[in-house]
């Protein structure tokens, strides 16, 4: 377990490892998000800036969302959301499907059961031939 700022309200917390926000800013997070979703549901053709507008809900939050995968982009041309690699605007996530493919092209993920004391669950990546061990901290 390490101990890492939350990156909304800069506070130390103990961190599991995939959490960058505190418990208090999770919490508060999940409930915009809830928001944003209850709102899509009732106006399905919102552009982003009205549910930013509507809301309260900072844009770079709701951009946040759609980096995760979270959020999705209706319209497949806009020029809000880029591949991080290339440029081309995407609806979701970080990367095109091009290069999101040419980046994860080498890596393999597999589930290792009980096979070690010291790691007694763990989850290897292998990438061109290398094992790494992932393992709960």
């Amino acid at each position: 377990m390490d101990v890492i700022c939350c990156e909304q309200c800069g506070k130390l917390f103990n961190s599991m490892g995939f959490f960058r926000l505190c418990p208090v800013c999770t919490e508060r997070d999940e409930k915009d998000f809830s928001m944003i979703k209850e709102y899509l549901s009732e106006h399905p053709l919102a552009k982003i800036f009205d549910v930013a507008n509507d809301l309260s809900i900072p844009i770079k939050q709701i951009k946040r969302y759609l980096k995760e995968s979270r959020l999705e982009i209706i319209e497949q041309n806009n020029r809000f959301l880029l591949c991080e690699d290339c440029g081309k605007p995407i609806r979701t996530g970080r990367y095109c499907d091009e290069c999101y493919r040419k980046h994860h092209r080498y890596l393999n993920t597999y589930y290792v059961g009980n096979t070690s004391k010291k790691y007694p669950s763990r989850i290897n990546f292998t990438s061109n031939n290398k094992e790494t061990i992932a393992s709960p901290r």
